[in-house]
């Protein structure tokens, strides 16, 4: 049974997150041992949960819902029902999952603790700081039934420019190339939720119906924005180095 959630009135528009966190984390596992979930590896002193949680509050979201599978026990220890974020306190509830779902099957899962008309579904393996207020103005003005963030993305690997006859003229190391990827972190009115699939990736589902309708905008988040995907533990180092804080 969901957990009743009454937000304060301290925001004029209130949206709930549903944080995407149960997943095995396989290619991280050289770091977490498998002993604490991906979300919760950490960066710069906190958590990566932590930082998003952190981040949310900022921006105004004061309920987050957990998906949770995979050592859903530890994150459920660490957070309780409530989280002090330095923004002040944000209302922690569980969303989980018994058996591998899918993206798109775990959000329709947690759509039983939402109480806002709108919801932002956020990856729990993201470090941004970006302007959240903004996107969420851009949603409510564009009047569609979902806002996709995304970002520029960075090469894993060096460029090499060269002429005709193959003399090397230039080489970017990890450059930003000119190419927009789906960034973790999407807005959608809450009786969307209905449609998205009992199991499956809603990129792979929802994302291809709400297009095929014309009712997906994208949010170009801002290169001047930090954003990262901790996806491996040579992210974590980089992230580590190069991450300046919310």
């Amino acid at each position: 049974m969901a957990k009743t959630y009454y937000p304060t009135t301290q925001n004029l528009y209130i949206m709930d997150a549903i944080i995407l966190c149960g997943g095995l984390g396989t290619r991280i596992r050289t770091v977490t041992k498998d002993s604490y979930p991906k979300a919760m590896v950490e960066i710069s002193g906190k958590t990566i949960l932590e930082w998003e949680m952190t981040w949310l509050k900022k921006h105004g979201v004061e309920h987050a819902i957990l998906a949770v599978r995979h050592l859903a026990a530890y994150i459920e220890e660490q957070f309780g029902n409530t989280y002090e974020t330095g923004y002040g306190e944000i209302s922690v509830s569980y969303s989980r999952e018994h058996e591998k779902l899918g993206s798109g099957g775990a959000v329709k899962l947690a759509k039983n603790f939402v109480t806002s008309s709108d919801v932002l579904i956020m990856n729990g393996d993201i470090i941004t700081n970006f302007n959240l207020k903004e996107m969420i103005a851009r949603y409510k003005q564009d009047k569609k039934n979902g806002s996709i963030a995304i970002a520029k993305m960075k090469s894993p690997f060096g460029i090499v420019e060269t002429t005709d006859s193959d003399d090397i003229i230039e080489f970017k190391e990890k450059p930003i190339l000119n190419h927009w990827i789906h960034a973790g972190v999407d807005i959608f009115a809450e009786d969307i939720l209905d449609r998205f699939p009992e199991k499956g990736q809603m990129e792979e589902t929802i994302f291809v119906k709400l297009a095929e309708e014309n009712q997906l905008r994208a949010y170009r988040i801002d290169p001047r924005f930090f954003w990262r995907s901790i996806d491996n533990p040579k992210d974590v180092q980089e992230t580590e180095r190069d991450w300046k804080g919310l």
